[in-house]
């Protein structure tokens, strides 16, 4: 990845990448596979409603007739199911780039990215997608991503972990973000397999959905795994087809993930990544212990770790920031480009390529064994009193107290110390004086400092995705 050069919409013209090694070249193509080899076999389920490979193509084709001649972009507000699956799909077949977003944006002052002649449908680089960042820190970003880029991820699955016959990919998380709407539909497409709509995200309908349905490969967060593992409503024999759990959007805590392995007889496995990339980068092995915090980088990328302001290479155990490149040997090599820039933001853009490196924004480091650990947000660093402090560090204190299930931490604005700790938390079934906990967690912390101050909620603010949003600094004003 050299320097590149970002034109005045933000976006920039990654070298033309290597073309992935098996699978479409475009979204639009994504179906043509599973039409010629497996035409019958079942493409999409939602509920009672069911399409194999040449019916769902149908059905794209006739929607692709009715959108007619496309305007540049598509925003579709359709509920997640197997109607918006057909309607995106459609969107790519006749060269729309689909917005894809919970909310209703405004983009009608934004230049269009414009619309399409169908034969650049034949180059990976088009643009597919318009992302959005999940948030958590500020503003979403407009993060725009190429057929290839959406693609990529599902093509390393299936070569990494073979689909096995009847594979039911199945996941309760919103269609209408990008990275789910690629790590289910189109990689089950990609894969050949079965994509399952589900129903709800309460752990007894995503039981019933698992059982009714025979998914044997969830994708979800923490979170709702969280929920399965300790629901008195679910039982055992209906999570036992699964053989597969992938968990991404936040990081898992150890004690959660032996509980659901000791429940249902299947192992979750931790992945990171980021809507820059798109999806996941790092994926935990099943042959690390649970709970290690560690995962392999995927063949895809290269894990760099930098030190924030100069930018210089760290050596293994350095924590830095977390940077990506792609990955220069293997079968991988050059098919990654990560995204191609924040719509409208060519400065963003210039920031998140700095150096011929994609920058997360994440601090991690990195093994003598080129495992990856994620410990936080760049972006989060809490200055108190000219010290950096990781508000991760923080929390892990905090949910080892047997009083915390979960918690999230920030810093807030103090007269003397520039930026205290904040931490809201929520109790684990008894009261909790907030006194005793912050103490017991200064004592856990020494010499390190430890939250200022404590605030107990009856449950931590979350985006679509499960992740944890920051808490508000006002929450903590004196």
């Amino acid at each position: 990845m050299t320097n590149l050069q970002v034109a005045a919409n933000g976006l920039v013209a990654h070298p033309e990448p290597a073309p992935l090694p098996f699978g479409p070249a475009t979204v639009a193509d994504i179906l043509a596979e599973g039409v010629a080899n497996h035409p019958d076999r079942l493409a999409l389920i939602d509920g009672d409603e069911t399409w194999t490979y040449v019916e769902l193509d149908e059905e794209v084709a006739r929607e692709a007739d009715r959108i007619g001649r496309p305007d540049g972009r598509a925003i579709w507000k359709i509920p997640s199911s197997a109607k918006l699956v057909i309607a995106v799909l459609a969107s790519f077949r006749v060269g729309e780039t689909w917005v894809a977003t919970t909310s209703d944006p405004d983009l009608r002052s934004k230049p269009a990215l414009g619309a399409r002649p169908a034969e650049d449908l034949l180059d990976p680089r088009t643009p597919a997608v318009i992302a959005f960042t999940s948030g958590t820190t500020g503003a979403p970003k407009q993060v725009v991503h190429s057929h290839q880029s959406m693609l990529l991820p599902a093509a390393v699955s299936a070569e990494l972990e073979p689909p096995e016959n009847g594979e039911r990919i199945g996941t309760p998380l919103d269609l209408r973000i990008a990275n789910v709407m690629i790590l289910g539909p189109l990689s089950a497409f990609v894969r050949g397999s079965t994509f399952v709509v589900m129903q709800g995200r309460s752990a007894s309908v995503m039981a019933a959905d698992i059982e009714q349905h025979g998914v044997t490969r969830l994708i979800t967060v923490p979170t709702l795994a969280y929920d399965l593992a300790h629901s008195v409503d679910v039982q055992a024999s209906q999570l036992q087809g699964l053989g597969r759990v992938i968990l991404g959007g936040s990081g898992g805590d150890p004690e959660m993930l032996r509980l659901f392995t000791e429940r249902f007889g299947v192992r979750p496995t931790l992945s990171y990544g980021l809507t820059e990339a798109p999806t996941g980068v790092v994926r935990e092995s099943l042959n690390d212990p649970i709970g290690s915090g560690k995962g392999h980088p995927l063949p895809h990328v290269e894990v760099i770790i930098v030190e924030p302001d100069s930018g210089h290479i760290l050596p293994p155990g350095s924590t830095g920031e977390v940077c990506l490149r792609p990955a220069k040997q293997g079968l991988w090599a050059n098919t990654w480009t990560g995204t191609l820039g924040y719509l409208d933001e060519p400065e963003r853009t210039r920031w998140l390529f700095r150096g011929s490196m994609l920058h997360t924004g994440d601090l991690g480091s990195l093994d003598d064994e080129g495992r990856v650990s994620i410990t936080g947000r760049l972006s989060n660093l809490i200055v108190r009193g000219g010290l950096n402090v990781d508000p991760e560090v923080i929390r892990n204190a905090l949910v080892a107290d047997l009083a915390v299930a979960d918690a999230s931490v920030t810093g807030y604005p103090d007269e003397r110390l520039g930026q205290a700790i904040g931490a809201v938390v929520v109790a684990d079934g008894t009261p909790i004086d907030v006194d005793a906990l912050a103490q017991r967690t200064r004592d856990r912390l020494k010499p390190a400092p430890g939250p200022d101050s404590i605030v107990v909620v009856d449950e931590l603010a979350r985006s679509a995705m499960g992740k944890v949003l920051a808490p508000a600094p006002e929450l903590f004003a004196s």
